[in-house]
């Protein structure tokens, strides 16, 4: 090419113009074949791209308006009411009973009432409700003795040793059980005895749907890209009917958690796709509120679960109940349809056609396609790269990370956005089953729940219409803070002052949930963004995992625990959301080079003005 360039400089016309020519066949050879088939490659091109901008077009004016956009928008809303059933309904599964204590059956045999054997049996007497414990008297011998005898007995002797109940319950003695002032069947706990020491057991059951959303997020969403979002839609409507049935009629834990994970993971799964389907299928003018509303459905879930929960007592029946709609899902597997746009990412330009309009492709567009593809493949083959050695393809892996971390200012963007995330979930399921501590009425407390949700998210599209995305975010961070650190000041015999409180602070935190999930989007690049939200997604989820924990192992050392963990640690998000910029009118960015050096362009400008500050050592 250099002796060619000094050619053009020093000589003559005919010799440029040869040299033109040579310039071009050699332009020619270094092109791939399919530029090269009888001179038809542009033409099959641009054909192929006809085909594909056609089914484009009949799409989008497929989901502007109509019969077929209303079905979709129902068929992929109605499976996230399922959602709002069964995250919700641990409030009611798990409820613990009124009172329980250590019983004796000997003693009960003996005419004792259950006031008179609390006093001789357990340490806290008959004073205390709810306790496991109880004292290794020789209840073979006190059964024989009247209860005023016996108590004159235990109270001029010193008192034995003090036991578990549940660790020896039907091993004892007297083989004594735990009584549990509640009816038959109404919870799981006193099947399974979750309580005193056990009471991680009984958290476990909300903590196992938290995992089965977890791994159903990550799975289903590998499924839907890699097979489709019909298919993926298919499995976890198939695994939901599965799961709940095993929920209902499970005869031992370890199969109520299978199935509670099970119910988790489907909950993912019919969420994603059918979240994908709707975003990918309707024209721009609704896709914006219809992807808000797309979030009332969960929401609906609660206010349904209240009722339901209000009507039927025992908790199989109820989890029946609420397995019962999921069969409904076999409607949405014969009436949805694979997504067009899904379809032509895998090249199945055919049969997207033949969705969007009813038919079957035009021939002469389909030839033209087939010979586009032909091309591109031989091209593909003529240019296949040199293998990648192992080492390169493992640092390509974690390049994303690399670039997420590698840099001060998205590295902090990131990890505030992943402590903010988890927080907000946190406090999102800490207020959503809190009704014990507050011993407050379950269905009241359920549905009040649902409808404020429906609230903050009317609420936050109002906020953030008019105001941006950080200043948002610290406004409801700081109130919802305050909401629920204010609960320290009201008397806990003053129930409803302590839900309306704990409700307030939940609208806060629910649409601060929806902000923070924009803001974090265009926080960071394109290259980037589906990363930094995976992993903010992956820190929601602990936060939800720990919330049972909280609620259950710390709120019974206090009442007040939950809340003021969940006040103080939002107050702290939403300092920490201050150090973010404001991305309301901001131009997204695609690379993240493109960040560090409008980062370096700002510090040169606060130099130049003499406001950068001094950098510490």
């Amino acid at each position: 090419m250099g002796q060619e360039q000094e050619d053009h400089t020093v000589g003559d016309g005919e010799q440029r113009k040869g040299d033109e020519q040579q310039q071009q066949q050699q332009q020619q050879l270094d092109e791939s074949p399919a530029q090269l088939k009888n001179g038809t490659a542009k033409l099959t091109v641009q054909s192929a791209g006809d085909l594909k901008q056609t089914i484009l077009d009949g799409l989008e004016k497929k989901g502007d308006r109509g019969l077929w956009l209303w079905v979709l928008f129902i068929l992929c809303l109605t499976p996230n009411i399922l959602n709002g059933f069964h995250v919700s309904s641990y409030v009611f599964l798990g409820q613990l009973p009124k009172n329980y204590y250590c019983m004796v059956p000997e003693l009960l045999q003996a005419g004792w009432s259950h006031e008179e054997i609390r006093n001789i049996t357990s340490p806290t007497g008959s004073t205390k409700n709810g306790t496991c414990t109880i004292y290794t008297w020789n209840y073979g011998q006190l059964s024989e003795l009247n209860y005023n005898d016996a108590l004159s007995y235990t109270q001029s002797h010193p008192p034995p040793a003090e036991v578990n109940c549940l660790a020896t319950a039907g091993t004892g003695a007297g083989s004594w059980h735990m009584h549990y002032d509640q009816p038959d069947g109404v919870s799981i706990v006193p099947e399974w005895d979750l309580l005193c020491e056990r009471t991680a057991l009984r958290s476990t059951v909300q903590v196992a749907l938290s995992i089965g959303k977890f791994v159903g997020a990550s799975s289903f969403g590998v499924i839907s890209d890699k097979y489709g979002r019909k298919t993926s839609f298919s499995i976890a409507a198939t695994l939901y009917i599965v799961a709940g049935l095993l929920t209902t009629f499970s005869p031992f834990y370890a199969l109520l958690l299978l199935g509670r994970i099970g119910l988790g993971a489907s909950a993912s799964g019919v969420f994603y796709p059918a979240f994908a389907l709707l975003t990918e299928n309707i024209g721009k003018r609704h896709r914006s509120w219809m992807s808000i509303a797309f979030n009332f459905s969960y929401p609906l879930g609660m206010l349904c679960l209240a009722l339901a929960a209000y009507l039927i007592q025992p908790w199989r029946d109820l989890s029946l109940a609420l397995t019962v709609p999921s069969f409904l899902l076999v409607i949405h597997l014969y009436f949805l349809v694979e997504s067009p746009r899904w379809l032509l990412s895998k090249g199945r330009e055919r049969k997207a056609y033949r969705m969007v309009f009813g038919h079957s492709a035009p021939q002469e567009l389909i030839d033209s396609a087939t010979v586009a593809e032909k091309h591109q493949a031989a091209a593909e083959a003529e240019t296949d790269p040199a293998p990648v050695p192992f080492s390169t393809r493992l640092r390509q892996s974690f390049s994303e990370f690399t670039k997420l971390y590698g840099t001060p200012v998205l590295c902090r963007r990131a990890l505030i956005c992943h402590f903010t995330w988890c927080i907000t979930s946190l406090c999102y399921y800490v207020t959503a089953l809190n009704a014990d501590n507050f011993a407050a009425n379950r269905n009241v407390y359920v549905a009040t729940t649902g409808s404020v949700d429906i609230v903050a998210y009317i609420l936050s599209m109002i906020v953030l219409a008019y105001f941006g995305r950080r200043s948002s975010s610290f406004c409801f961070f700081l109130y919802a803070g305050v909401c629920l650190l204010v609960v320290l000041t009201i008397p806990p015999d003053n129930t409803t002052l302590l839900v309306t409180l704990a409700m307030l602070g939940r609208v806060g935190i629910t649409a601060v949930y929806a902000i923070v999930t924009l803001h974090t989007a265009e926080l960071f690049p394109t290259e980037i963004r589906n990363t930094a939200l995976g992993i903010c997604s992956t820190m929601a989820h602990v936060g939800s995992i720990a919330a049972p924990y909280i609620t259950d192992l710390l709120g019974r050392l206090a009442w007040w625990i939950p809340t003021t963990i969940c006040g103080c640690s939002v107050l702290l998000a939403g300092a920490l959301t201050l150090l973010h910029p404001e991305t309301r009118d901001a131009a997204l960015k695609d690379h993240a080079q493109q960040e560090r050096h409008a980062t370096h362009a700002a510090d040169e400008e606060m130099d130049e003005k003499g406001e950068k500050p001094i950098a510490s050592n």
